[in-house]
């Protein structure tokens, strides 16, 4: 059964201590610093540090969230920038099917090597073949992997829209998770639609399993982050998202992606996940809040939709 649903951005900075906040924003090449016409200036220490404790509080509202639903087992959707996959082989969807997963949960502005913040995640490989055989019979033929082979960034093991997640809303590492990963970043990629349909499915798939099933969207909102448009952020694309989720009108959310726009470009692909996971909870959901983050170079949102007993 699927119970409840949960949204998140995965921002490096959001990872990261308040005095390694500039360094994440001196990553913008410099001809684009001056150019934006909002930039990091108003974001000072104080207002970083708030932002922080405002990411760490509603972190600890999905974890409550979970605690309280107790799941068997939770799907994590999101994108790989080339970490587990690269592009001698670029799925548009894949199942992780195997026992376990590791990766690194501390971002690579924190100058540490990769194995210093590595973690081993459980997974339910038999809930990721149920997955993938259910998707089959819905018109969907994702690839699947049953072991650990990082090939585009092998140091850093799973991508971070599991690594550096699944500490903040699973930290006891009890709950074993299926990773379903969406390309969001390499051309071509599949449009808002096929992301909604997927999230349809995964509906009927899931509420035919047995066990409590929770499902998470991991990454976006609107970001560039080393494209043209790196600390720019969008915030009427993202409140527009947000809104569309919030009444439950994630039917609109097909529309994205059907076009080429610069501002979908990038991470705002990442926004994918959310339609997916909005079109399979199909209810409200409830945004917790809303960051117009320049430092982070990101539109930072946490969201959920809370369960039905």
């Amino acid at each position: 059964m699927l119970g409840l649903g949960l949204a998140s951005s995965h921002a490096a900075a959001m990872f990261c201590p308040a005095e390694v906040w500039p360094a994440v924003y001196d990553g913008i090449p410099d001809y684009m610093k001056g150019s934006q016409p909002h930039t990091a200036a108003l974001e000072t220490p104080d207002v970083i540090r708030d932002y922080i404790a405002r990411i760490g509080r509603h972190f600890e509202t999905l974890r409550q969230q979970l605690e309280a639903f107790r799941p068997d087992a939770v799907v994590f959707i999101g994108d790989d920038e080339g970490e587990f996959f690269n592009l001698s082989n670029f799925p548009t969807f894949s199942v992780f099917c195997g026992d376990e997963v590791w990766g690194s949960s501390a971002p690579s502005y924190m100058n540490e090597p990769p194995e210093k913040s590595r973690i081993t995640m459980p997974c339910d490989p038999t809930l990721g073949r149920f997955i993938l055989e259910g998707l089959m019979e819905h018109g969907f033929d994702p690839s699947f992997s049953e072991s650990m082979q990082p090939v585009g960034k092998p140091e850093r093991g799973v991508s971070h829209m599991v690594a550096y997640t699944y500490p903040k809303i699973l930290p006891r590492g009890d709950v074993p998770i299926v990773p379903i990963f969406i390309n969001e970043y390499f051309p071509p990629m599949p449009s808002g639609e096929r992301c909604w349909l997927l999230g349809r499915a995964l509906r009927e798939v899931l509420d035919a399993w047995p066990g409590r099933v929770a499902i998470y969207a991991s990454g976006g909102l609107s970001h560039d982050p080393v494209g043209p448009r790196a600390g720019w952020v969008d915030e009427p694309l993202d409140r527009w998202v947000l809104n569309q989720i919030e009444t439950n009108q994630h039917h609109r959310l097909k529309q994205i992606f059907s076009f080429d726009s610069a501002s979908l470009r990038g991470g705002s692909g990442e926004i994918r996940a959310w339609i997916a996971v909005a079109a399979a909870c199909d209810r409200p959901a409830k945004v917790l809040d809303y960051i117009r983050c320049h430092h982070a170079k990101t539109g930072l949102s946490f969201a959920y939709w809370p369960w039905e007993s």
